[in-house]
């Protein structure tokens, strides 16, 4: 039997509201709503597979109701506004997919959707949020009622009803009738509840039963049914759904029509439905080749791979389909996946870039993740040509969150994976189409080319001593083997298994009792978060925080750095990540070196089995001294800033002589440590009460510390001011190269979202500059290095951080070209200067 799916989509859109975080695209608009409600919309789609499917809405003008009594609906809060511009935006994305919706000025979504589901002689399935909906319940319909969210659906038919619910569908409106409903305002019986509606019904069966033998029921319960009876039947009137509203059911015109078009998978992408996008199943699957006149030329031999037309414009994806593709005009370049073989006789992907290689060198190649291709081309002896990039040009034009492999971003522009090259091509030609100059100018002069100096500084790799390694793993060891008799002894559980969180907590809340902790369903949490608000409750605390630490070192930076390192050579070579962070700094994976704890003496002792390939060579750090707060004073103009950063003082120092008012002389450490927190926390656009909690003061004193910083620097408050305008006006924030990071947080109606946007707002510009600062650095650094014919190698970079591995006899004119270069990477009002060190291991280096 055919199957009608109707949707109440006020219901459904409000839940999907409150169910999903706020999300917007990056140009603001909001989206949670109506992506939680594509969410539900595409799984019943592929789970109940309906022939026909409407959605109801509402619209604003009075109903039947409101004239029956005005205070209906009277008590609802306003719609939130980050939702209302959502409802227009849901009808459009619907009315893309071809979803018939229907509405009715007077007429209420469940009014329709009774009307629809009694006029039509097919199984009807209602979703909705809303229990009125029950009523309609029969052997044609069933109500797919939203439990929880709009994820969990509780299924209503005739016949499991009366067993879930007690009641037949028709006493749904006599149930409301008696008890009313809050949610619609709808009166009913004063002082009648729930369970007394539903004892009167089992005993009389309607309203009208009630009141046929209200003069049997005694005491206050028939008192308050005599009073209130008039006020039951107009609840009854108003808890009635229409099923004859006035409109006209035509079923053809609900039928589904799937797969949606690519013009709703376009729509999708550009509201950053990422995960709907990638359901290909849902779209109409368009031959490339018919849709854009492109020619799919088989490889059979070396003639098909070397008819390029050198000086032409080519992209290249690695893919099992060996295939070039043509549009007449360009070649698309499509090899097969490295240790795959091209060609059935073998013809190898070595074999079949030697051929291609100079052919395309005379014109210029579109990758995706340019290292990787670099590092490809450099296994085989051979040099990559000129070459773009579109992994870097779309983190700076579109970045929708790291990580994104090339099939997703494919699928996100709405192209084809049959033919990845071609797509491609097409997605950088938007990209920078839609870019602007600067990130234009971010994209050639710094990210593309860095990406050459990256894979040089992976190839380099670490040297590691593998004999400090494992003496290092012996130490951790031993060190948790006794923490581990120690918390047994202390918690006299000789048998604890102290790495598990269920044993611990009964242990240290439920025997112990230290205190009340915090319950789960598996049990207490024993979360870092958790056991350090008990840390001076009991000594035990403080061992098995400390065995956590050791442990995460033993295993992340010990035990995991051995499976990584390159046994033959010993070297560790780490992979860093260009696309990834929202800010433009670059991460590191397998291992993160970057991680590696420097604050504490068991995490700086990692850094002691780093040390120089060089048979007596030296480990160098160079690190800018307060980069940050370098760039505050230098882009607000902060006289008294630059003044101090300038004259080489104590910034700290002079800042707390300003906001406690004390001579320089007088500053103690405590006022000069409160005033650093100061100082860092205004980058980050601290709160009062984050700043108490960071010095240990009040959040009364934490604010006028805060009042009278901005006192003495009066440009600094003006320059952050400036920066969350602009952020609210544009909707991103930007560095003074031109980076940008877009802020979807900054209009939110949310407080909460709102003050994080704000807070990026203030925070970006200088570290993302400082990101920036960095990279322009490596660049003149490696191009030094290269140019001075140096056997010194740049090895790693950390935060602020450039580390070189250097012979001894190189050592002093690489500390000056680490100087030089960095503190001349960029020409601000304010000097920026470098820390240099030097030791035969990273930690004496630092």
């Amino acid at each position: 039997m055919e199957k009608l799916v109707l949707i109440d989509g006020n219901s459904l859109i409000n839940r999907a509201f409150y169910a999903m975080p706020l999300l917007t695209t990056k140009e603001g608009e909001y989206t949670n709503a109506v992506y939680g409600f594509m969410n539900m919309f595409v799984k019943m789609l592929s789970d109940d597979k309906p022939d026909y499917v409407a959605v109801a809405f509402d619209m604003k003008a009075p109903t039947f109701r409101h004239k029956k009594y005005a205070e209906y609906k009277g008590t609802r809060k306003p719609m939130p506004e980050e939702l209302r511009p959502q409802i227009p935006l849901l009808k459009k994305v619907l009315a893309a997919m071809n979803v018939f919706i229907v509405e009715k000025e007077g007429v209420e979504a469940d009014d329709i959707i009774g009307t629809i589901a009694k006029k039509t002689k097919v199984m009807t399935y209602i979703y909705t949020g809303d229990k009125d909906s029950f009523q309609l319940v029969d052997e044609q319909t069933s109500v797919c009622f939203t439990k929880r969210g709009i994820s969990e659906i509780e299924l209503y038919t005739a016949k499991n009803f009366t067993e879930k619910t007690g009641l037949s569908p028709s006493q749904i409106i006599d149930l409301k009738s008696l008890m009313g409903d809050s949610s619609d305002n709808i009166p009913g019986v004063s002082g009648i509840g729930e369970k007394t509606a539903h004892t009167l019904l089992e005993e009389y069966g309607t309203l009208n039963g009630v009141y046929e033998n209200v003069e049997n029921i005694k005491g206050k319960l028939g008192e308050k049914l005599i009073a209130d009876k008039e006020s039951a039947y107009l609840s009854y009137e108003l808890a009635t759904i229409n099923v004859d509203c006035g409109i006209t059911v035509d079923l053809e015109k609900m039928r589904v029509k799937t797969p949606f078009s690519n013009q709703v998978k376009e729509l999708f992408n550009s509201l950053e439905f990422k995960s709907l996008v990638k359901k290909e199943e849902l779209f109409i699957s368009e031959n490339p080749t018919e849709k854009h006149d492109v020619k799919i030329i088989p490889v059979k031999d070396e003639k098909d791979l070397i008819s390029l037309n050198a000086g032409g414009e080519y992209a290249l994806v690695l893919t099992e389909k060996s295939v070039n593709v043509s549009d007449g005009q360009t070649e698309f370049i499509i090899p097969v996946f490295a240790g795959v073989s091209l060609l059935d006789e073998g013809f190898s992907l070595s074999s079949a870039f030697k051929l291609v290689t100079p052919k395309i060198s005379g014109g210029r190649l579109i990758v995706f993740d340019k290292k990787e291709y670099e590092k490809l081309f450099r296994s085989f002896g051979l040099t990559l040509p000129a070459t773009d990039d579109a992994s870097l040009l779309k983190y700076l034009v579109d970045f929708t969150g790291g990580g994104e492999t090339l099939n997703e971003v494919i699928s996100s522009y709405g192209e084809s994976a049959e033919t990845p090259a071609y797509a491609l091509k097409k997605i950088f030609d938007k990209l920078i189409s839609d870019a602007d100059a600067d990130s234009i100018k971010v994209y050639r002069e710094l990210e593309l080319p860095l990406s050459n100096v990256l894979l040089d500084m992976e190839d380099a790799g670490f040297k590691v001593d593998l004999n400090a390694l494992e003496r290092t793993g012996e130490k951790y060891r031993e060190i948790l083997e006794s923490l581990e008799r120690t918390i047994r002894d202390m918690t006299g559980e000789s048998e604890l298994n102290v790495n598990s969180p269920a044993q611990l907590g009964e242990v240290l809340f439920g025997k112990m009792k230290i205190g009340s902790g915090k319950k789960t369903k598996r049990g207490y949490s024993t979360t870092a978060e958790v056991l350090e608000q008990y840390e001076d409750k009991h000594p035990v605390i403080s061992e098995i925080l400390q065995y956590r630490k050791v442990q995460k070192l033993n295993s992340t930076y010990v035990e995991g750095i051995k499976s990584l390192i390159d046994r033959k050579t010993g070297f560790l070579h780490t992979v860093f990540n260009q696309t990834v962070t929202a800010t433009g700094r670059l991460s590191s994976k397998e291992p993160n070196l970057q991680n590696i704890p420097v604050r504490d003496d068991e995490g700086r002792e990692l850094r002691k089995f780093f040390v120089s390939r060089f048979d007596g060579g030296f480990i160098i750090g160079a690190d800018y001294s307060q980069i940050e707060l370098r760039l505050l004073a230098a882009y607000s103009g902060a006289k008294g800033l630059i003044k101090a950063f300038n004259a080489g003082e104590d910034v700290h120092a002079s800042t707390a002589s300003k906001v406690f008012g004390v001579p320089l002389s007088e500053v103690t450490a405590k006022m000069r440590r409160e005033a650093k927190a100061v100082n860092f926390g205004i980058i980050y656009g601290i709160s009062e009460y984050g700043l108490a909690k960071n010095i240990k003061v009040s959040p009364i004193e934490a604010r006028k510390y805060i009042d009278e910083y901005f006192k003495q620097y009066p440009e600094v408050k003006a320059y952050m001011e400036k920066n969350v305008a602009f952020a609210r006006a544009n909707g991103y924030a930007v560095t003074r190269m031109g980076r940008r990071r877009y802020i979807r947080e900054i209009n939110s109606g949310n407080y909460n979202l709102r003050q994080f946007g704000e807070r990026v707002a203030m925070n970006m510009p200088l570290q993302g500059s400082a990101a920036d600062i960095i990279k322009i650095a490596m660049l003149k650094v490696g191009s030094r290095l290269k140019e001075e014919k140096l056997n010194a190698k740049l090895i790693l970079q950390v935060h602020d951080e450039l580390i070189i591995d250097a012979p001894a006899e190189e050592k002093d004119i690489i500390i000056k070209i680490l100087k030089e270069e960095m503190e001349n990477a960029v020409d601000l009002p304010v000097k920026l200067t470098v820390e240099v060190s030097a030791g035969k291991t990273w930690y004496e280096a630092k």
